[in-house]
C-alpha cells in the first residue's frame, strides 16, 4: 500500500485541457510540483490552506498526483489574514529548493495558518514565520555581534543591517537600529511594536537578497486600497 504524503497546495493553475498544475509543500518530500489530471472537469481541485493527503508517482521534477484526500477542513482566511496566507505560500514557492525535506518548517506553516484563521496578531505571526523560514534556508541573523568591529553589540550605540554581513556600527538615523533594541531581539522579546517593526525591516532586507529582483505579488495585496 502506497503511503500518502501530508501536504498543502501552495499554488495551482490550469494545465492543458482538463488538468491542474500544482506546487505543493509536503512533510515527507518537501516542495514538489505535480499534475492533477481531470480535476478541472470534475471540479475536485483542492483548496489552498487545506491539509491534504496525497499519493504521487514519478521520479522526474513534475510528479503525477494519483490521489488527493482532505486531511482536515480548509481554513477560512479572510481579509488581511488571507493576504498573509498568500504571502506565506509565495515565500515557500519562491525560496524552498525542490525535494528538500523541511519537517519543522511544515509544522510552523500549519501552525501559523491556524493562528491566522483564529484571528491571531498578523504582524507577530508573519515575523515568526519569516524567521523560521530564514533559519530553514540556513540564514541566521546574529543580533549580538558587530560584524565590522568584531565586537559584541553595545546597547548605547546604533547599527545598520547589511544582509550579506549582518550588523555594523553606524550613526543614529532613520535606517539604524539601537543596540538596546538588537539585544532585546536577541533575547527573544519581539512582540512589542518597535521590535516587530525592526524585524519587519530586517527580514525584508534578508528575504529580498534571497528573492532577487522579482517582487512578491502577494505583497501588492497589502498595499492595495481597500
Amino acid at each position: 500500500m502506497t503511503a500518502l504524503l501530508h501536504a498543502y497546495f501552495l499554488h495551482s493553475r490550469p494545465y492543458r485541457e482538463t488538468s491542474v498544475l500544482a506546487d505543493i509543500f509536503t512533510v515527507e518530500s518537501g516542495r514538489i510540483s505535480g499534475v492533477w489530471r481531470s480535476s478541472r472537469r470534475s471540479r475536485a481541485s483542492p483548496q489552498l490552506f487545506q491539509p491534504l493527503l496525497i499519493d504521487i508517482q514519478g521520479s522526474s521534477e513534475l510528479k503525477t498526483l494519483r490521489q488527493i484526500e482532505p486531511a482536515g477542513p480548509a481554513l477560512m482566511l479572510t481579509g488581511t489574514a488571507l493576504f498573509s496566507g498568500f504571502y506565506l505560500n509565495e515565500l515557500l514557492n519562491r525560496l524552498l529548493p525542490r525535494d528538500e525535506i523541511q519537517v519543522a518548517l511544515f509544522v510552523c506553516y500549519a501552525q501559523v495558518l491556524g493562528e491566522l484563521a483564529e484571528g491571531a496578531a498578523i504582524e507577530s505571526r508573519l515575523r515568526f514565520f519569516e524567521q523560521e523560514l530564514l533559519l530553514a534556508l540556513g540564514y541566521s541573523i546574529d543580533y549580538t555581534h558587530d560584524a565590522s568591529a568584531g565586537a559584541t553589540i553595545d546597547a548605547a550605540l546604533y547599527y545598520d543591517f547589511h544582509p550579506e554581513r549582518g550588523f555594523s556600527r553606524a550613526p543614529r538615523g532613520a535606517s539604524s537600529f539601537s543596540g538596546e533594541l538588537l539585544l532585546t531581539l536577541a533575547g527573544g522579546c519581539n512582540e512589542k511594536p518597535d521590535a516587530l517593526l525592526a524585524l519587519k525591516i530586517i527580514h525584508r532586507l534578508a528575504l529580498t537578497r534571497l528573492l532577487g529582483n522579482r517582487p512578491l505579488k502577494s505583497r501588492e495585496l497589502f498595499q492595495a486600497p481597500r
